[in-house]
């Protein structure tokens, strides 16, 4: 593929502002960096400028020792055409970075300022911590979510999304779900084909909806369910080929159909129909990655018709079986 297949619509250039810190993660940094730069590479435009910026400037050693130049806060003019990206860190690092009063009345300042602002995976505690996320919905890294939460309970947290975009806050859940918030960016920019072009070029999974779960539902459940509802997670998991009725696997939990429904929502957190039409749906997307056909997808996971299969699939996952197949199955 060539520059000149790459038609981009763009009405004015724009800045990509990466603030980082001692200790801060690579890779939170460079993977989003890098669907930017091919932004500009394969278009042959300077549509973005890359920058990073740190606290005092200079090199900064990141979490995994290599460092990183940088241009100080100080001599940073925020604009309206500027996206303000913060990474992440581990906790002792990431707590110094929550105390830095300086840093944080900078980015109060920019966010007023800044097209947008946001963070990749723990970077938002950083955010949190400025007040930014205070009514926002927003997520992080699986593991600091129950942090976030407590340390900072105005923040409208989404632990199970890949990102979330509310109004000109965009934050990630960290490492490579960052670069599915810049290819996001990307689209918002630029238009979904080109967002297309660029992941293709990158030769990464092509874009997840930011509303894809963190974690593989069925692994999630086995966790949640173990002791109460282990066998019935179970029964579901092992013959999705067939029809499968909440009566059933009541009986299999040794309770009545609506104590069960009761029960078993409460405690999972989805009915026990929406948990098994997610089951199948999980399963059918491991089946099309390993290039099972379609049809024979529909039958294996207990769908009735086509029809319902792909409108399900579509609506839960944002793009079609068919091409869900081509783009992940495997060569």
């Amino acid at each position: 593929m060539t520059k000149n297949d790459y038609i981009l619509p763009m009405k004015k250039n724009r800045r990509i502002l990466f603030l980082i810190y001692e200790g801060f993660e690579l890779l939170d940094m460079s993977g989003p960096m890098a669907v930017f730069s091919a932004t500009n590479s394969l278009s042959g435009q300077d549509i973005y400028q890359i920058e990073v910026i740190s606290p005092d400037g200079g090199l900064v050693r990141s979490m995994s020792g290599a460092e990183v130049l940088s241009s100080p806060l100080g001599e940073t003019i925020v604009s309206a055409d500027d996206t303000l990206l913060v990474v992440g860190a581990l906790k002792a690092d990431l707590i110094r970075a929550c105390a830095d009063k300086v840093m944080k009345q900078w980015l109060r300042d920019a966010a007023r300022t800044a097209e947008r602002f946001g963070s990749i995976c723990t970077g938002a505690f950083v955010l949190a911590s400025a007040g930014l996320l205070s009514g926002k919905r927003a997520t992080t890294h699986w593991s600091g979510c129950r942090q976030l939460e407590t340390l900072y309970p105005s923040v409208s947290l989404q632990p199970d999304a890949l990102y979330i975009v509310d109004g000109r806050v965009w934050t990630s859940a960290g490492v490579t779900t960052g670069i599915d918030m810049a290819l996001a960016v990307i689209a918002s920019d630029l238009g979904t084909p080109v967002m297309g072009q660029i992941a293709r070029q990158l030769i990464v999974y092509a874009h997840r909806p930011g509303n894809q779960s963190q974690f593989s539902m069925l692994l999630g459940a086995q966790i949640a369910a173990a002791g109460v509802f282990s066998d019935v997670v179970a029964r579901v998991q092992n013959q999705l080929e067939n029809p499968i009725k909440v009566g059933d696997l009541a009986e299999i939990a040794g309770m009545s159909e609506r104590t069960f429904y009761r029960k078993f929502t409460d405690h999972m957190g989805l009915t026990p129909s929406k948990f098994i039409e997610s089951a199948r749906l999980e399963k059918a997307k491991e089946l099309l990655e390993a290039n099972v056909a379609v049809k024979t997808v529909v039958h294996a996971v207990g769908f009735k018709s086509e029809a319902g299969f792909r409108s399900a699939f579509e609506a839960k996952y944002a793009v079609t079986p068919s091409l869900h197949r081509l783009i992940h199955g495997q060569n």
